[in-house]
C-alpha cells in the first residue's frame, strides 16, 4: 500500500486522469496517495471526516500545499471545480448503504467540472471462494519454524481445530 511499486503508478495514473487540473481526494486520511500529487503540478483539495487523520497529514503536508474541508464525504463542499475526483483503497465501502454510496456519487459530480472524472478504487471479496450460503472468517495462521504460511477460513460459530488453536 506504502510501497513505490504500489503508489507509483497510481500516482502516475491520477496525473494522467487530472489531465492538466485540479483533484479532490475524498477522506484523503493522512494524504499517503495525495502528498506526491502536488509534486507532479496537480493542485489537490480533500475531504476528511477524522481530525486525528488530518492532524497526520498535517505533519506531513502544510495547509496551503494540500488544503483539507472537515467533513462527510458525501456531504461536505470543496470550494471551486476539479478535473479529478477520487476515492482510493475502498474508502466508497465506508458508506454503509446504496443510498449513501449514491449520494457520494452525487456529490462528486458536483464537484467536478464538464467532462471531469470521478476516479473509485475498489476491492470486492472473491466471495465465489465460499460454499453456497456459508459466511467465514479467513485468518492466517503464524507461520512456525519450516513450516509455510497457511491460511484458513473459519466459519462464525464454528470452533477452531485443535491443531490451531493459540496459533491465530
Amino acid at each position: 500500500m506504502f510501497a513505490p511499486e504500489v503508489l507509483g503508478p497510481t500516482v502516475d495514473r491520477l496525473v494522467e486522469l487530472a489531465g492538466g487540473g485540479q483533484a479532490l481526494e475524498f477522506a484523503i486520511g493522512t494524504g499517503r496517495v495525495a502528498g506526491p500529487l502536488p509534486e507532479r503540478g496537480v493542485p489537490v483539495t480533500g475531504i476528511e471526516l477524522s481530525r486525528p487523520m488530518i492532524d497526520q497529514l498535517r505533519t506531513k503536508v502544510h495547509e496551503a500545499t494540500i488544503p483539507v474541508i472537515l467533513g462527510d464525504m458525501a456531504t461536505a463542499v470543496a470550494p471551486g471545480k476539479y478535473t479529478l475526483d477520487y476515492l482510493v483503497y475502498n474508502t466508497i465501502s465506508n458508506l454503509l448503504t446504496q443510498a449513501e454510496q449514491v449520494a457520494c456519487f452525487r456529490h462528486a459530480a458536483r464537484h467536478l467540472t464538464p467532462g471531469g472524472r470521478f476516479v473509485i478504487e475498489l476491492w470486492v471479496p472473491e466471495l465465489r471462494k465460499l460454499p453456497p450460503g456459508q459466511q467465514a472468517v479467513v485468518c492466517h495462521r503464524r507461520p512456525a519454524r519450516r513450516r509455510p504460511r497457511q491460511a484458513v477460513a473459519i466459519a462464525p460459530g464454528l470452533r477452531r481445530p485443535p491443531r490451531l488453536r493459540g496459533h491465530l
